[in-house]
């Protein structure tokens, strides 16, 4: 396992820079794995491929309520912190890039550290602005001593027009002309703009990958509430992932490597494995069935009981949504564009593809029905669970991908 200090030994909010990124223990392997996976799938079907200590007919899911007391959401505040202490040691330059992979907390962690340094957030262009190349948004960065874009991926289009903003920011901040700058960006669109646009000389920070154990200890305490947790099996193993008890070395040993097979699939991304966790996360199907059914006829959903919710249950953690080997080149560039893009409506794909939208629309639809694709606030991007397969296959492709 890489070598941490004792200070960031168990703390998921290490701020490194790029360079210094490493991918957890065994993320080699897990690939593989996933790449075998796939093919016993295809030759003797997905039931007889995975054996479980666990059959998922056996469990069920949990209700929201029971997620917001157990999973709740991520608070990226922390890392925010670590952004504030990172950028001091950057004061001579004039804009600091801040990345994550999708689903990894950019947005949140850049506009919670302009919330704390009182530095307004610069607007996204529309799409008819991107289109049509506008500039205005540039001219509002110029206006300030500092500034803050929490999304770069909205700030631009691969397009002729769609460029001419990300690129006139750049050429402004580096040549001194704007005040200091912070930005939030996909990892993918810093890919993407550093071969398109050149991004050299701009320091770039990301949160450093987690290790199996340092997901243990952040999904003990996500649960923990009064010192009481829940204690989580394993239904590939059967085997305990996290214990009610605070010292177990045994078991933790366990946890641990369980753990760390989640955390090579996700690459050691925090934003990832929480979906993961929070998705994948089940109850004995016999627990309180009774019980439930009153409260949910009188329509009072009422929060999950410690006691009588301790025993939870996490199905074998990969995606539910893999892609076939033999997927097509028309939905594989319209994979890769929007990641590049961190997402897009349906009417910005005909200006950033290179086939008709009739073409775009229909590959974009098979791949929501497959699960592969989700809506988030208006725009398709790749869901969670699918990131890892959907990365590990234009990676074999050729694609351009990002660093993390």
């Amino acid at each position: 396992m890489t070598q941490r200090s004792t200070k960031t030994a168990f703390s998921p909010w290490e701020m490194v820079a790029l360079e210094s990124f490493q991918t957890p223990e065994q993320t080699q392997a897990s690939q593989w794995r996933r790449s075998w996976r796939a093919a016993t799938t295809w030759i003797v079907g997905r039931e007889a491929s995975e054996r479980q200590a666990k059959e998922e007919s056996e469990l069920r899911k949990l209700s929201e309520v029971a997620l917001s007391h157990w999973v709740p959401a991520i608070d990226w505040t922390s890392a925010a912190r670590a952004l504030s202490q990172v950028t001091e040691g950057y004061v001579d330059a004039p804009v600091v890039l801040f990345i994550s992979p999708p689903h990894g907390g950019h947005e949140a962690v850049v506009s919670h550290w302009a919330q704390q340094q009182g530095v307004n957030c610069i607007s996204a262009p529309t799409l008819n602005e991107l289109t049509e190349g506008c500039l205005e948004w540039v001219e509002r960065c110029g206006s300030q001593h500092k500034w803050v874009i929490p999304a770069l991926e909205r700030h631009f289009l691969r397009h002729t027009q769609g460029l001419q903003g990300v690129r006139e920011l750049l050429e402004r901040a580096l040549s001194g002309r704007l005040g200091q700058g912070v930005i939030g960006c996909d990892s993918w669109t810093y890919a993407y703009l550093q071969h398109a646009v050149g991004l050299e000389g701009v320091p770039v920070v990301t949160l450093q990958a987690l290790e199996g154990e340092q997901l243990a200890h952040y999904f003990a305490q996500l649960a923990d509430d009064g010192g009481v947790r829940p204690t989580v099996y394993s239904s590939r193993t059967g085997q305990p992932i996290l214990t009610g008890v605070s010292k177990d070395s045994a078991g933790g040993e366990r946890s641990y490597k369980e753990l760390q097979r989640l955390a090579a699939h996700c690459r050691g991304h925090l934003g990832i494995a929480w979906h993961y966790w929070r998705e994948r996360l089940r109850e004995p199907a016999g627990n309180g069935d009774s019980g439930r059914s009153q409260e949910q006829s009188q329509g009072q959903p009422k929060e999950p009981s410690k006691e009588s919710s301790k025993e939870l249950w996490l199905l074998d953690a990969l995606a539910e949504a893999e892609l076939a080997s033999d997927t097509g080149d028309v939905a594989t560039l319209l994979l890769h564009t929007l990641l590049i893009h961190g997402g897009l409506e349906d009417q910005a794909l005909g200006y950033v593809l290179p086939f008709s939208s009739h073409e775009a629309l229909n590959a974009r639809l098979a791949l929501a029905r497959q699960g592969i694709l989700r809506c988030h606030q208006g725009r398709w991007q790749v869901a969670p669970l699918s990131y890892a397969s959907v990365r590990q296959l234009l990676e074999s492709r050729n694609y351009l991908v990002d660093p993390l």
